[in-house]
């Protein structure tokens, strides 16, 4: 399987042009799947999503276990290890994730449980993203 996506060049006025993917995925819940917007973070360890997401999701967080995630700040905060089923192209798979309490942080994909299925090519001159399933 491959899938190809397109990515944005934004603008940042401290680093001039930086490439931006965002990918829409759907995730699987008990209602059946809801699309959300990752930004795909290769320096995110896992996907990251706000607590308000699992609510969506239908994932009781009194039953995910709590443990501290230091972030990009250097701070450290607790957030909620869980897994999401995730659309991705015509696979499902499982990811880890973690809920952030902070509702207001991007939802992220992160490393785990996609650079283990796929190779992952960036073309810079059609500004698009090719993952290629191993």
């Amino acid at each position: 399987m491959k899938l190809k996506f397109p990515y944005v060049i934004e603008s940042s006025f401290e680093f001039g042009s930086i490439p931006t993917i965002n990918l829409w995925l759907n995730v699987k819940s008990a209602h059946g799947v809801i699309p959300f917007s990752f930004l795909f973070d290769t320096g995110a360890d896992v996907a990251s999503l706000p607590t308000s997401a699992a609510k969506r999701l239908g994932i009781d967080l009194d039953r995910c276990p709590q443990l501290p995630m230091s972030g990009y700040e250097g701070t450290t905060i607790s957030v909620y290890k869980s897994q999401i089923a995730i659309e991705f192209g015509d696979r499902d798979f499982k990811i880890p994730c973690v809920f952030n309490p902070n509702n207001e942080v991007p939802i992220l994909l992160g490393r785990a449980g996609i650079l283990d299925r796929f190779n992952i090519f960036l073309d810079g001159k059609k500004k698009e993203i090719t993952f290629v399933e191993l």
